[in-house]
Formats: structure tokens, C-alpha cells, sequence
């Protein structure tokens, strides 16, 4: 079993007030299908938990069941040293969350703050819908744009004030520049107010911002878990190196405690058997060099502009496919001829075949 450790402290005078979450051996089937096998997962009281993957890996089913929406049909799972019908409720904020035809914005809220004891719910209210960019108090909810319905619930959840909160894509409606900023001011409420968070997104960008503890589940399992920077340098797993994000294999030779790849030796970030291998890298691990550098010769096939950097996919000399990403004033035109290398650092492998 895989634990959380806690996150930092809260701010002086705010304790973390959250529930801990615990799924052991968790098993669900449908219709006599697995959704969900062997979850092991520990939440500790005002952690956060992101958890991705691709479409029908189990998540969704993984959060009803933390919901109380569904009962596993193995394991168990306790919320708050509680089970079953005695577990108390997680609130839940779904990409598409239910609404009364005809509540109003700010009314709703301000009814969830008094109804949690907040000594004064027109001031939370405020605050709250500042807290998630939401201006339009006195408009009908069910009018609300997609994007300002999800701030709506968001803001209408926090308000709540609950112990538990599981979010699933439950900013996905909002444009990137203000999906960045509302979900960096939600996880310093969370992480101030204690809140235990499961996370569950598309972005793998937005899940490794925000978590503690980032869980990759894959067909039902949970195939990596652990801090998001340790997750995400695991691209020998073939599962979870595709999902978090464009990787690349080409060939190499591991010999004692290097790899030898394009003429270069470079570190291995885990120990491997001596042999013929493929070293699997990242875009940011491989660098546009100048001619007689050590590398090989490329040409380019596509260039694609991110803003902040351009991401280009080249064939080598020996016939492999390779994404690169590098500078956005570095243009680089179709079938241009171009030198790479990878950059000084441990390389991941994994064996051929």
C-alpha cells in the first residue's frame, strides 16, 4: 500500500481540519467487467490528490465510490476512519454539475455558508465569488455560461466549508490564461482551509501544479503514484510516459552505469542490464546543437507553436521519429536539415521488445 505524505503546513492560526480518505484492495465490475481493480490508495487529512488518465481508466467510477454514489464489490473504502452507509458525504463539483432552474447566484451561495455556521454568509459569498473570478450574483444559475457555472460550484462547495472535496474537470470550461489563475487561487484555499482534495483532470499540467500526490490510473489500475515530479520522470513505464505527455524512444547501448546514445554517454536514472536498449526521453530532454557537435542529423517534419516554446517533431539519419521543443524565435521550416543531441542528464531506458 502506497501512503500520502501530508503537505506543508497551513498558515498560522488555519489547522488542516480535513478527512483522511483510505481505499484498500478496492474492486468494482459492471455487468461482469472490471472498472476498477486492487486500489490501494492513502489520503492523508489536507492532502491533495490529482489523479489522470485516459478515458474509461476508472476514474470517474474511482471518485463515485469516494462519493458514496456507488459500494465497491471488493475492499473497502473509509472516510474518516468510517464505512459504508455510516461514512460521511464528500462533496462533489463535476465538469457538469447539476443546478435549480431557478436559483440565483449569490443567493445559492450565501445559503451554503450559512448553512455550514459562517458567521457572516453575505461576506463569504463576496469573498468566494472574488475567489473564483464570478461577478454575475443576481443572474439565474442555469443562464450562466458554462465556464461561470463551474466558478458557481466551485465557489458554491468552498462555501460549504467542507472537510472533504472531490473536483472532477471541474474548471475544464474555463479558457487557459484564467484556468490557471482561478485553480492557483482554489488550491491555496484548500491547502489554507485544510481541505482533503481528489483532483481529477485531463491536464496533466494542471495535475502536477496542484498535487501532492499524483496518481496515473490506467484500465481500471493504478499504474504510477507518488509526488508529481517523481511520476513524471518515469518514462521507462510505457503507460504512463504516453499519457504524460509526447515521448520518444531511440536506440541506445547501456554499458555498467551509462548509456550510449548518438556518440554520447550519458547517466542512467535507474540501474539496467547491460545490452541493446531504447532510451526513452521527453521534448525538454533533447536540444537543437550545431553541426560537428556530438548528436545526429535530423530533418524536420512538422513544427507546432505552444507560446512559451515551439515543439518540433524530426526524423533522424537512423530512421527515428523524435519531438523536440525549443526556443519560439528558433523557426524551423518543414524538411529543414537540423543536428540534435540529448542534454546532460539521467537518461530512463527500458529493454527492446
Amino acid at each position: 500500500m502506497n501512503a500520502l505524505t501530508s503537505a506543508a503546513p497551513s498558515p498560522a492560526g488555519r489547522s488542516r481540519t480535513g478527512w483522511a480518505i483510505s481505499l484498500r484492495d478496492v474492486g468494482r465490475a459492471r455487468a461482469g467487467v472490471p472498472v476498477l481493480e486492487n486500489i490501494d490508495l492513502e489520503i492523508e487529512p489536507g492532502g491533495i490528490v490529482a489523479v489522470v488518465g485516459p478515458s474509461g481508466c476508472g476514474a470517474s467510477t474511482l471518485l463515485r465510490l469516494i462519493t458514496g454514489a456507488e459500494r465497491p464489490d471488493a475492499g473497502t473504502v473509509t472516510i474518516d476512519g468510517r464505512t459504508g452507509a455510516a461514512a460521511p458525504r464528500v462533496v462533489e463539483v463535476r465538469d457538469r454539475t447539476p443546478v435549480a432552474r431557478f436559483g440565483r447566484v449569490r443567493a445559492a451561495i450565501v445559503a451554503a455558508a450559512r448553512r455550514a455556521g459562517t458567521a457572516d454568509p453575505d461576506a463569504e459569498a463576496e469573498r468566494l465569488g472574488a475567489l473564483v473570478g464570478l461577478g454575475a450574483g443576481d443572474r439565474l444559475v442555469h443562464r450562466l455560461s458554462h465556464g461561470d457555472r463551474q466558478r458557481w460550484a466551485v465557489a458554491r462547495a468552498l462555501a460549504s466549508r467542507p472537510r472533504a472535496l472531490v473536483l472532477d474537470d471541474a474548471l475544464a470550461a474555463l479558457h487557459t490564461s484564467a484556468r490557471a489563475e482561478t485553480r492557483d487561487r482554489v488550491v491555496r484555499e484548500l491547502r489554507a482551509t485544510g481541505v482533503t482534495t481528489l483532483w481529477v483532470t485531463r491536464d496533466t499540467a494542471e495535475a502536477a501544479a496542484v498535487a501532492d500526490h499524483l496518481v496515473v490510473m490506467d484500465q481500471g489500475r493504478i499504474a504510477a503514484q507518488g509526488r508529481p515530479d517523481e511520476v513524471f520522470a518515469r518514462v521507462g513505464d510505457l503507460a504512463v510516459a504516453d499519457l504524460l505527455g509526447p515521448v520518444s524512444a531511440v536506440p541506445g547501448i547501456v554499458e555498467g552505469a551509462v548509456v550510449e546514445v548518438w556518440g554520447q554517454e550519458l547517466p542512467l536514472a535507474a540501474a539496467a542490464s547491460d545490452g541493446h536498449c531504447e532510451v526513452v526521453v521527453r521534448p525538454e530532454q533533447v536540444v537543437l546543437v550545431g553541426d560537428g557537435a556530438p548528436g545526429v542529423d535530423a530533418v524536420v517534419e512538422e513544427t507546432i507553436f505552444l507560446g512559451s516554446v515551439r515543439r518540433s517533431t524530426v526524423l533522424t539519419a537512423d530512421g527515428d521519429r523524435v519531438v523536440v521543443e525549443h526556443a519560439p524565435d528558433q523557426r524551423l521550416d518543414d524538411r529543414a536539415h537540423v543536428r540534435i543531441a540529448l542534454a546532460s542528464g539521467p537518461m530512463s531506458v527500458r529493454p527492446i521488445g
